[in-house]
């Protein structure tokens, strides 16, 4: 028996990573930062990380239809879709596993965006299948799955519609210490 826990030892413990977070953002956001603290390609356990993404998407499906008010006021219904989920979450755990120095990493929606200093990892980012956005001075990669036309709107305006999470390379180095 483990002290103060009434468990024997070899009965799996189930943990909800996700107890008392609300809303898709905040969702979201927890996931981000468990993925980083348990993806096996960052040193993590291959179970605790199928553990988690199993409750992620469950809490996602709960929250298909929900709507929200974004940081520009307006109101958000976020419509659950699995296989992109996956995707974009896969990709960034992909980027962010190559320990690339010195850019900043920014999930927008279901976009993912880079800048910093790019010119030095342009040849990655291209083998991760980003592409260079000159108007905005941007790397981005997407699904593929997106329907409307091209955007005027500046970067910020497209973030506060969104969403919007950044990622740095300071940010990475003091999570992986």
């Amino acid at each position: 028996m483990y002290r103060g826990l009434n468990i024997n030892k070899g009965e799996n413990i189930m943990i909800n990573y996700f107890n008392g977070i609300i809303g898709v953002e905040k969702i979201k956001t927890r996931y981000r930062e468990l993925a980083l603290q348990h993806h096996p390609d960052r040193g993590g356990n291959l179970e605790t990380m199928q553990e988690i993404n199993r409750q992620y998407h469950e809490r996602l499906k709960a929250s298909d239809k929900s709507t929200s008010r974004g940081s520009n006021g307006e109101s958000h219904t976020y419509y659950y879709n699995e296989e992109r989920e996956t995707i974009v979450a896969e990709k960034l755990a992909e980027v962010i596993a190559r320990n690339l120095s010195n850019i900043r990493i920014m999930l927008v929606g279901t976009w993912l965006w880079v800048d910093g200093e790019t010119k030095a990892v342009k040849d990655q980012l291209k083998e991760l299948g980003f592409r260079w956005h000159g108007e905005r001075g941007k790397w981005y990669w997407n699904t593929g799955n997106y329907r409307r036309g091209r955007s005027n709107a500046d970067f910020g305006t497209i973030a506060a519609k969104y969403g919007y999470k950044e990622y740095n390379s300071e940010e990475k180095k003091r999570i992986s210490a």
